[in-house]
């Protein structure tokens, strides 16, 4: 068995796989990358830019890709100081911030103005921004005041302060249009402040101050209108009011008068029809009593004749009057004999006196003539 196995071939062998858990080991050490949270990193092949990696762990090819350790000068500036984006040879994917210093540029009517603006911003391909531009700070702060200078340039003194939102939309359009090519991505533009010189200033405060004034003189003159129209209106209300209560009151009272003249109207047709009534009530008892009686016509007829003769005799000089009391007792006896004539059966044979002749004798016992 010592003869099959020499002890040489032993050693050599193990030396072999020593050699390639060796070589398997570098391989995985050269080969797998693991990239922390927050940043990203270049891979060159034989030299050459090939891929990014990006969090977590990534493989390559060893001794082919190597991982670029990055040197390049990359910054942005914060508050007038360089920042680097580079931390540790990876690229920083955090959104950053651009702040230059406040520029003084020209409006459209030629004033100056100073604009102190930030861009936010996000690197997305971090290749681009370390091979394809050199000195990213000056490169991007030099953009950002060309492209500020023509936008401000599209407005006048005037209306630039009140521009603020569509300046800033603006300028952030003009990035984006630009800074692609650079890798990166324009999140928002702020427009922290404009302002002018201090003569420009004070001229501007000044005019603001009359615009006030103006404008509060023109508020107490339209609230002065207002408060006139108001009057006007309660006015002409009153009046109309006015005018109809007089006319309500003109038509009720026509209305009053005519129900009053209307009620005496209905009231004196009321009254003649009750005298009408009554009158016809009385010929009707009269024409019933007739009809019963008939010799009553000759009564009625002998009292008007009587009331005539005592007229008469009264006017004349030579009649002698009887005291009232005789008159009456010869009254009363006629009656009573009328009264009994009248009692008597209509179909009696018995012979009848005249009634008028009676009353006429009755009349003449009572009337003596002078001689």
């Amino acid at each position: 068995m010592d003869n099959l196995y020499p002890q040489g071939g032993i050693g050599s062998e193990i030396a072999l796989y020593v050699a390639i858990a060796v070589f398997v080991l570098i391989m995985l050490i050269k080969g797998i990358k693991v990239v922390p949270e927050g940043r990203a990193k270049i891979v060159e092949r034989l030299g050459r830019r090939n891929k990014t990696i990006y969090p977590g762990i990534n493989i390559i090819i060893p001794f082919i890709d190597k991982v670029k350790i990055i040197s390049e000068n990359v910054t942005t500036k914060v508050k007038g100081e360089s920042v680097s984006l580079i931390d540790n040879g990876a690229v920083v994917l955090a959104e950053q911030r651009m702040d230059p210093p406040s520029k003084l540029l020209l409006a459209k009517d030629n004033s100056q103005i100073n604009v102190d603006t930030i861009v936010y911003f996000r690197i997305k391909e971090p290749a681009k921004l370390v091979y394809d531009v050199q000195d990213f700070e000056e490169a991007f702060e030099t953009l950002i005041e060309t492209t500020l200078r023509q936008e401000v340039g599209k407005f006048d003194g005037d209306t630039i302060i009140t521009a603020r939102d569509t300046l800033g939309d603006a300028l952030k359009q003009g990035l984006l249009e630009a800074s692609n090519s650079w890798g990166i991505e324009v999140r928002r533009v702020e427009i922290e402040d404009i302002s002018f010189d201090a003569d420009v200033t004070k001229t501007l405060s000044d005019a603001r101050q009359e615009e006030l004034i103006r404008r509060a003189e023109l508020v107490a003159k339209k609230a002065e209108a207002e408060q006139l129209t108001l009057e006007a209106e309660a006015q002409k209300k009153a009046t109309i009011l006015r005018a109809e209560g007089e006319a309500e009151a003109v038509r009720l009272k026509a209305q009053g008068d005519f129900d009053a003249k209307k009620l005496e109207a209905e009231a004196s047709f009321l009254l003649q029809s009750r005298e009408q009534e009554g009158i016809a009530q009385g010929y009707a008892a009269i024409a019933k009593s007739l009809a019963e009686n008939p010799e009553a016509i000759v009564a009625l007829e002998t009292l008007k004749t009587q009331a005539k003769i005592a007229e008469s005799i009264g006017n004349s000089q030579n009649a002698l009057i009887v005291p009232s009391e005789t008159a009456g007792l010869f009254g009363a006896v006629a009656s009573l004999a009328k009264g009994y004539e009248a009692l008597k059966p209509k179909n009696s044979n018995a012979r009848q006196t005249n009634p008028t002749q009676k009353q006429v004798n009755v009349k003449k016992a009572d009337i003596v003539e002078k001689p």
